[in-house]
C-alpha cells in the first residue's frame, strides 16, 4: 500500500512540472494568412506531390493552411504556397516559402509565434502588388 501511494506522489509531481502545452498532444502543423489589402486575394498550395487547392481570403480576413498528422508523425510534406501577387485583372504566381508550426488544432487561433503570415501591398507600387511577410 505504501509502495502505491509513493507512486501516485511521484506522478503528481512528474505532472505538476509539465507545461499545458506538453500535455496537449500536437495533431496539426499549420501556418495562419492574414489578408491585410482592400481587396480578395487568390492564393493556392499543395502539400508535397498533392493537388493544387485555390483559396481566395477576403480582406481583413485570415485563414489556416493545416497538415493532420497521421500514425503518431509530427512532420508535414512540403509545403508549396503561390500567391497571386497581381491585383489588376492579369495574375502572376509567386512562389513563396511558408513555414509551418505544430498545432493542437487546425484553426489560426491554435498558431503560435512564427506561423503567422501578412498578404499586404507591396510597397511603391500603388497597390497594384500584393506579397507575403512573416507576422511579428
Amino acid at each position: 500500500m505504501k509502495l502505491g501511494l509513493m507512486a501516485v506522489a511521484l506522478i503528481a509531481v512528474a505532472s505538476a512540472g509539465a507545461s499545458p502545452a506538453a500535455a496537449q498532444q500536437t495533431t496539426h502543423g499549420c501556418a495562419c494568412l492574414h489578408n491585410q489589402t482592400q481587396a480578395q486575394i487568390s492564393y493556392r498550395y499543395k502539400w508535397g506531390e498533392g493537388e493544387w487547392k485555390t483559396m481566395q481570403l477576403k480582406p481583413g480576413y485570415k485563414n489556416w493552411i493545416c497538415w493532420q498528422y497521421q500514425n503518431g508523425q509530427k512532420s508535414s510534406p512540403n509545403l508549396l504556397f503561390q500567391l497571386d501577387v497581381d491585383m489588376s485583372k492579369g495574375s502572376a504566381w509567386t512562389t513563396y516559402t511558408i513555414g509551418r508550426v505544430q498545432t493542437v488544432g487546425a484553426s489560426c487561433d491554435a498558431v503560435g509565434a512564427g506561423g503567422h503570415y501578412n498578404v499586404s501591398y507591396r510597397p511603391n507600387t500603388n497597390n497594384t502588388f500584393i506579397q507575403v511577410t512573416k507576422r511579428n
